[in-house]
């Protein structure tokens, strides 16, 4: 679980975030910008 929870963390803080917290708040109610960040169909 934690090598998950750092690899989400790196692409947050690759993606320009310096707030994690923002940034998980932000992709938690925006999936379909989560998956755009990671090149994936929604």
């Amino acid at each position: 679980m934690a090598m998950m929870r750092n690899l989400a963390v790196g692409l947050m803080r690759q993606a320009g975030w310096a707030n994690i917290a923002a940034a998980a708040d932000h992709y938690r109610s925006r999936s379909e910008h989560a998956a755009a960040m990671l090149d994936l169909a929604a």
